[in-house]
């Protein structure tokens, strides 16, 4: 009887084991619920449900548009910072040793070679300022034992399409629809709206201010040719008319005067003057004009713009201030929107090294540190730091706080070693 009820028992927990769990669900929907239950929905739009034609045309913005170029190569630029990898944890000094040189070896293999782990951020940078988004593959070995190569992928031809599984990636290219892989797909959103799993391009709020800009310096172009050089107006009052002349040949006599007026000026040089009867008059049109009111509506819609692309006025060239003041604080909060974008870049990072690390002999913890942009003044943040430290090791020695705490205060972490990458 006892054998009969372990038997039993391990049975029931066996069938108890076979049941499925399924896990729990949110009970909100998503903003494109209404295409659940299609046996093949479309792709989820873009948000506001805007045109996916319009992804090339922010590419042609920043390529054709000088400010908008000049807003994407600027955010480009102040976030490559540079970035450190620590392995704060491993499960020997061999394990640690093997992480770092495999790191070292994916960042000369990824982007194909081509600048390494560089040239594969200045793209996946270039298209998160551009689409909103940034997107890239990792592609193992044939032995699957190590990431191969790491390559980026054109954001504006993938989309996403809501499956049981969750959210799945397809690329959309040349009339074929390709499914991506989950594990090895790294999507990038910045300002995701909700549910919406696609990023938000700054320049979607540019393409008006943009063509208001453009139709001005267009028409500035036009009028400054017509208004840079003064022009000549010359009357010619005619004769009286003849006697027995009939009125079709002092007409005709009129016009041929004219004509033979307008071909002795049209070949006038500039050091010549004119000579004429006084039947004559010669004025000099707009003679007097000096500047044009151009400058102070291309300024208001220049603006426009520059806030569009978020980045303040100073760094385009502008400052609209006079002290040194209005443009350090401009810098500072650049800074501010800089590091919330590479904590992103942070994460894709760790995600990458760390996927190589796993695959390896040992165990080793991966942390990613992309740097900070030096503040304008140096010697001042020097100071402020040195004032921060000595406050802390004071607490510390009054045993108000513990050596963990003041290290966690600083932003650092015990026993690291790093590898710097730039």
């Amino acid at each position: 009887m006892p054998i009969l009820r372990n038997w039993l028992s391990r049975h029931a927990l066996r069938r108890r084991s076979a049941v499925r769990i399924h896990p729990p669900a949110a009970l909100s929907l998503p903003e494109d619920a209404s295409l659940a239950g299609v046996p093949l929905p479309p792709f989820i739009p873009l948000p506001n449900d805007t045109p996916f034609d319009m992804l090339p045309v922010y590419r042609f913005l920043r390529d054709a548009i000088p400010d908008v170029s000049d807003a994407v190569w600027t955010w480009k630029r102040l976030c490559q910072t540079g970035f450190d990898v620590h392995i704060p944890e491993s499960s020997s000094e061999v394990a640690t040793l093997r992480a770092r040189r495999l790191i070292h070896s994916l960042n000369q293999r990824m982007n194909s070679g081509d600048r390494g782990v560089d040239g594969l951020l200045d793209i996946l940078y270039t298209s998160l300022f551009t689409y909103g988004a940034a997107a890239c593959e990792i592609v193992l070995s044939n032995s699957r034992e190590s990431i191969f190569d790491v390559v980026p992928v054109d954001v504006w031809t993938v989309r996403f399409r809501r499956e049981k599984d969750g959210v799945q990636a397809y690329q959309v290219r040349g009339g074929q629809t390709i499914r991506l892989p989950k594990e090895r797909f790294v999507y990038l959103a910045m300002d995701r709206d909700g549910t919406n799993p696609y990023g938000r391009s700054m320049l979607r709020t540019l393409p008006h201010a943009i063509k208001i800009q453009q139709r001005l310096l267009e028409d500035m172009a036009k009028a400054t040719r017509n208004a840079g050089w003064n022009k000549l107006h010359v009357q010619y009052v005619g004769e009286e008319r003849q006697r027995g002349e009939s009125s079709e040949a002092f007409q005709q006599r009129m016009s041929g005067n004219l004509e033979s007026l307008r071909e002795k000026l049209s070949g006038l040089a500039s050091d010549q003057n004119l000579v004429t009867f006084d039947n004559v008059k010669v004025d000099l049109l707009r003679g007097d004009q000096h500047a044009q009111g151009f400058y102070d509506n291309h300024k208001a819609v220049e603006e426009q713009i520059i806030t569009g692309a978020h980045l303040m006025p100073i760094l385009l060239g502008r400052n609209y201030g006079t002290t040194e003041t209005y443009g350090t604080a401009q810098f500072e909060i650049i800074n501010r929107q800089v590091d919330g974008i590479n904590r992103g870049m942070e994460q894709l990072l760790e995600r990458l090294y760390r996927f190589e690390v796993a695959l390896m002999w040992g165990e080793a913890e991966v942390d990613v540190r992309m740097r900070r942009n030096r503040t304008v003044d140096v010697l001042k943040a020097a100071q402020a730091e040195h004032q921060e430290v000595s406050s802390l090791i004071a607490l510390h020695g009054a045993g108000i706080l513990d050596a963990s705490e003041v290290l966690q205060r600083l932003d650092m972490k015990p026993a690291c070693q790093s590898l710097a990458c730039h």
